[in-house]
């Protein structure tokens, strides 16, 4: 670094640090794309390798509505959970071909539950076992709601 001594030395030293960071900017930015562009490439082999399929495009647009679909934590965490689990612990002895097969149609699933669709069968599901419970009440339910039934002291009672 050199010591700097007057004015025009100093907007040089300024002018020189802002071209750096120009060109540092520009090579981070250039390092960046070519890594989204390597992570990108699976996806885009497999989109290229069922492009053939007439209704390849309809299974990317399930669950969507109104053109909008927006996935929560839930969501995203099925998509990476769920694959991983049912090769591990379905088909532990299953081929290459069966596991990525597997893992793609548990990455469509997924991607059909979000929080407010598993909150929804959760719902329902409780409302169906509490009525159930509610129509088969046990004799000894009856009987200890006739035993918990207290009339109290009657008013006219000589209890003073």
């Amino acid at each position: 670094m050199n010591k700097i001594s007057n004015m025009a030395e100093l907007q040089a030293e300024i002018a020189r640090l802002q071209n750096t960071k120009v060109e540092q900017e520009a090579y981070l930015q250039f390092q960046f794309d070519l890594l989204k562009e390597k992570v990108n490439k699976p996806i885009h082999f497999f989109q290229q390798l069922f492009s053939f399929l007439p209704g390849a495009q309809l299974f990317n647009k399930i669950g969507i509505k109104n053109g909008q679909f927006h996935e929560d934590w839930l969501t995203k965490s099925l998509k990476v959970g769920l694959p991983f689990l049912v090769n591990r612990v379905f088909f532990k002895r299953a081929g290459y071909v069966k596991r990525i097969v597997m893992g793609l149609l548990s990455t469509q699933a997924a991607g059909l539950l979000n929080k407010e669709r598993l909150t929804g069968i959760i719902d329902k599901v409780t409302h169906w076992v509490k009525r159930e419970s509610k129509k088969g009440t046990s004799r000894r339910a009856r009987r200890n709601a006739k035993a918990d039934y207290n009339f109290g002291i009657p008013p006219d009672s000589e209890t003073f």
